[in-house]
């Protein structure tokens, strides 16, 4: 199916969403069957399956060649993902609105603001996030690096892009033998001119943020076995400084295809220095050329999207009784809450499970290092 096609599901879907949203905000149970409110929500769930089955297999999309027009020297940062935005509102909004329907004159005025202050303060907590999806700021250090290359000069070198992968270590202070749960990391491995590895990490996402795992999942499909330049900020002996002091060990870069498209992350300030300090990789950028950054294309992943779904049908099991008007009184403000904790639950069970669960059809994921095990490190 094509790429429109299964946008159009997606944002069908969200925007089936919104308008039961916009409609159990506007009734309450006095006015009888929400007929339409289902609808919407079946309408809802519909789209969001059509668009399971028609991503299910989807092969990743793979780039061809462009000429190569130079180092960018315009960073821009990463565009709104609107549906993002779209879900953050309804996981802030939905919970209030559905106990408010189930509980308003089914139960006692004290029950009723018990139950509804702290799903009041969940949305006063969760809005808050819709600045940063909005807003899309950059770490001190990546600002410095987009500085770096409109100034007209960065250290870039040029490497093979083997595969992205999905790493998992158990480091020293990890005291379980039986079960120890290791720490994942997702990164590009690029291999040198020389023959030599070297290892990009991706952005750390913030609770309910975006995730940049689809991002670099993308950005390895399309161009596995491609060449692609990794820049670092000129200024990288200032970022060096800070790090030494007490910040985090890495420095800021942008991998860029000779596409266009570009990704952040970090590297390992340990790998680093045989790159930054050799003058001929330090390389001028073209004026004005912008690079452009890869949105994610998400296809249907079970471990992932399995959750979500099973999260959002048992809320929608405890309302279609409500919708239908066939429960009153506790029954219906207790499905109003399950509902409720179903919705707000259900997207911190899927942030956990995409950091947890690889597609392995767009991720090489290797066994795991035991970093407690001397040898573990080893090649």
């Amino acid at each position: 199916m094509s790429r429109t096609a299964t946008d159009a599901l997606r944002a069908a879907a969200f925007g089936c969403a919104t308008v039961a949203l916009v409609l159990l905000l506007a009734h309450d149970r006095a006015d009888g069957p929400r007929r339409d409110v289902l609808a919407a929500l079946l309408a809802g769930a519909a789209c969001a399956g059509a668009w399971a089955w028609a991503t299910r297999r989807e092969p990743a999309p793979v780039r061809g060649p462009l000429p190569w027009r130079g180092l960018p020297s315009v960073l821009p940062r990463n565009p709104v993902d609107w549906y993002t935005v779209a879900g953050t509102l309804l996981v802030a909004l939905a919970p209030f609105a559905a106990f408010r329907f189930a509980a308003l004159g089914e139960v006692h005025e004290v029950t009723l603001v018990l139950g509804c202050l702290p799903l009041f303060f969940w949305g006063l907590a969760v809005l808050p996030v819709l600045g940063t999806l909005l807003v899309r700021r950059l770490s001190e250090r990546h600002r410095l690096l987009a500085r770096d290359a409109k100034a007209g000069r960065v250290p870039a070198v040029r490497f093979e892009l083997e595969d992205g992968q999905w790493v998992r270590i158990i480091d020293e202070e990890n005291r379980r033998l039986v079960d120890p749960r290791p720490d994942v990391t997702q990164m590009l491995k690029l291999r040198d001119a020389r023959g030599d590895y070297y290892g990009v990490q991706l952005l750390r996402p913030g609770i309910l943020g975006p995730s940049p795992v689809g991002q670099f999942s993308r950005f390895t499909a399309e161009f596995r076995g491609g060449p692609v330049w990794v820049m670092w900020p000129d200024r990288w002996e200032a970022v060096l400084a800070v790090a030494r002091r007490g910040g985090p060990l890495a420095y800021p870069v942008v991998v860029v295809s000779e596409t266009g498209a570009m990704i952040w992350g970090y590297s390992a300030i340990s790998w680093s220095d045989r790159y930054l300090t050799d003058p001929a990789n330090r390389l001028a950028t073209v004026p004005g050329l912008a690079a452009r950054p890869l949105r994610p294309r998400p296809a249907f992943h079970a471990p992932v999207h399995g959750r979500l779904f099973a999260g959002l049908g048992i809320a929608l099991a405890a309302l279609t009784p409500l919708l239908l008007d066939l429960v009153s009184g506790a029954a219906s403000a207790a499905l109003g809450g399950l509902a409720a904790v179903a919705v707000a639950v259900t997207p911190l069970v899927v942030a956990h499970a995409t950091g947890r669960h690889p597609d392995t059809t767009r991720w090489d994921v290797p066994p795991v290092q035991d970093f407690r095990v001397p040898s573990a490190g080893s090649p």
